[in-house]
């Protein structure tokens, strides 16, 4: 007799109607073993029983693949007929028992089998795309608007030529028609003519990007990968709402080779932190009395003059390249109302030349580098080093911010220009999607890389700029 394809059931109770499909070289097997026992083609009493309860399935199933060989024989088949009529391809899982030790080889067939189903894939992309987005949060939400079990959206979703997805929707500035103006303005000030009646975004070696950003000692939520032996260390404040943080100003240029000082120039103009060194009056628990000890400034115009004047402009004059900037240089900041007291008439009275300050567009932070990812970069990195006192604060952001590879700066300077060029295409908007310009496999050289302005891009907001005067 063939080897059975399963082992005994041990004593165990056949599996319910329905419970196991088996696969086509599963029924050859069987049927094999039927013909051992068939006698001038009629099978002994009990035949289909004893062997589906060493297959292990129900016994009718056998009895069906009988007469399906039997009946085909009758017909004139050369060869017994016991496929089995569910169509579709069948999927292969192994599961083991462990109640017998046994591996079982389950076939599930995908296909044309089973119950109809109630709803097409049609029907429920329709009654989800009827639901408004505010009632589509969460599955469960979702699932009770629209009258379709959540189980069933599951399986919607993992379909291949399904696009449902769970998305993330951030608050973004509400502009008004002279921000939106004013930012198509902006874009199209740093378009170059190029060849064939293109035009593609200047190189903005002449910028620098300044900007203040909180940094705080912790996060009120972090994620950790644990086992379930391990225990989630303690973190605990006394308010969340008054955790130590400090602010800082960054300023950033675009990365490239100084050919004055034959030598690499990262970018990184500097990272100053708004604090002040005071002797403390009294005796605490922290430091005794006389101590200095580090405390945030409350950022206000004055306090911001002076790190402009102070930090700022010599450490551009220090580090910045030497030539290829016939119009100097430009400190581009936003137009917050301490900021605004610094203008480049301020900068002529103290005795600077050769940098200007310009103003980006209002409700736009999107066309500044440091909001548009590298200040998210610098805090990533800074939570990665424990800090439990505003000097240790001070050092991880700095020690950051020099740890910040060049190509990370470089990289959204390109991003800054796709961005541009995305606004343009809403007409100075801001409900575009971020661009994935794949810079590591497509960028040779992010350094002299600019991004080129489709021509109908290009047309169409002069059209519309033109229309607004």
């Amino acid at each position: 007799m063939p080897s059975c394809p399963y082992p005994a059931s041990r004593g165990h109770p056949a599996p319910s109607k329905g419970g196991r499909n088996l696969s086509d070289e599963q029924r050859r097997a069987v049927y094999e073993m039927l013909l051992e026992l068939a006698v001038d083609g009629v099978l002994p009493r009990g035949a289909f029983t004893n062997t589906a309860h060493r297959i292990g399935c129900n016994w009718q199933t056998i009895s069906r693949l009988w007469s399906q060989a039997r009946s085909s024989l009758a017909q004139g088949a050369a060869v017994a007929d016991i496929a089995a009529k569910m169509k579709g391809k069948p999927l292969h899982i192994h599961i083991l028992c462990i109640f017998t030790i046994i591996e079982y080889h389950r076939y599930l067939y995908l296909g044309n089998c089973g119950r109809r189903p109630t709803r097409t894939q049609a029907d429920i992309k329709a009654a989800i795309k009827a639901v408004p987005q505010h009632d589509r949060q969460t599955l469960r939400a979702l699932a009770e608007s629209c009258k379709i079990p959540k189980t069933t959206i599951k399986r919607h979703m993992d379909k291949e030529e399904s696009t449902l997805k769970a998305r993330s929707s951030r608050l973004k500035p509400l502009l008004t028609e002279a921000n939106a103006k004013d930012r198509l303005k902006y874009a199209l000030s740093f378009l170059r003519p190029a060849l064939c009646g293109n035009h593609v975004f200047v190189n903005m070696y002449d910028q620098v990007h300044v900007d203040e950003k909180w940094f705080f000692i912790t996060k009120v939520n972090r994620k950790f990968y644990v086992y379930d032996d391990e225990e989630v260390a303690l973190r605990a404040a006394k308010s969340k709402k008054f955790i130590t943080k400090v602010m800082f100003l960054a300023a950033v240029a675009r990365p490239r080779h100084d050919t004055h000082r034959n030598c690499a120039f990262d970018g990184k103009i500097g990272m100053w932190p708004f604090v002040e060194q005071s002797i403390a009056k009294r005796t605490s628990k922290n430091r005794p009395k006389g101590s200095i000890e580090t405390k945030p400034l409350s950022v206000d115009g004055v306090v911001y003059k002076s790190m402009i004047i102070n930090k700022v402009v010599p450490a551009i004059q220090a580090k910045f390249p030497v030539g290829n900037q016939p119009n100097g240089v430009f400190i581009q900041q936003d137009n917050a109302g301490p900021h605004t007291c610094v203008t480049t008439k301020f900068l002529r009275a103290h005795g600077v030349s050769g940098i200007s300050m310009t103003c980006q567009p209002a409700n736009s932070p999107d066309f500044n580098v440091l909001d548009l990812g590298f200040f998210n970069a610098i805090q990533n990195l800074q939570q990665k080093k424990p800090s439990r006192s505003i000097d240790q604060l001070i050092d991880a952001v700095t020690l950051a911010f020099d740890e910040m590879p060049i190509e990370s700066l470089a990289k959204t300077f390109i991003t800054l220009q796709s961005v541009m060029e995305r606004a343009m295409e809403v007409n100075g908007g801001n409900n575009y999607k971020l661009p994935h310009l794949h810079k590591d496999k497509c960028i040779d050289d992010l350094a002299s890389f600019n991004v080129a302005c489709a021509p109908s891009t290009h047309q169409a907001a002069l059209l519309h700029l033109n229309s607004l005067a």
